[in-house]
């Protein structure tokens, strides 16, 4: 496979700092949004709250190390577990009372695999030294 181009410093820059936005927003927003979702919707009395949200948490919290050092690796490996996330909105969004959440989780884990996606693309050219120098006036 053929090496991306290397990019201006200003824009990868730019692209480096709008996508670790959105990866961190859509990371966290869907952390809430699993612990939201277990709150509204009532589980049944011998359920227990922890043991659920542990199962819910645990695949994306491992990847917690990996977003706060901003290991573009990390990011990459994110990106295949978001998949479940967004597997299991679209299977949530045909159930009836629930399609507000589903959409809701189905939106924020594929934003957060398109933004991991690319702050690790772009992470790792900046790495690599894959960077243009800025033109001087």
């Amino acid at each position: 496979m053929k090496p991306a181009a290397p990019l201006p410093r200003k824009e990868l820059n730019l692209k480096l700092k709008v996508s670790r936005w959105l990866t961190l927003l859509s990371y966290f927003g869907l952390l809430a949004l699993l612990l939201a979702g277990l709150i509204i919707n009532p589980l049944p009395e011998e359920s227990r709250l922890w043991v659920i949200l542990t199962v819910l948490w645990v695949p994306l919290l491992i990847f917690l190390p990996a977003v706060i050092m901003r290991d573009p690796r990390g990011h990459a490996w994110l990106c295949f577990v978001s998949l479940v996330y967004f597997m299991q909105g679209t299977t949530t969004f045909i159930i009836p009372g629930k399609a507000g959440l589903g959409a809701l989780q189905a939106l924020l884990a594929l934003i957060l695999f398109t933004a991991a996606m690319m702050y690790g693309r772009w992470r790792g050219m900046e790495l690599r030294g894959a960077i243009i120098a800025d033109a001087a006036p």
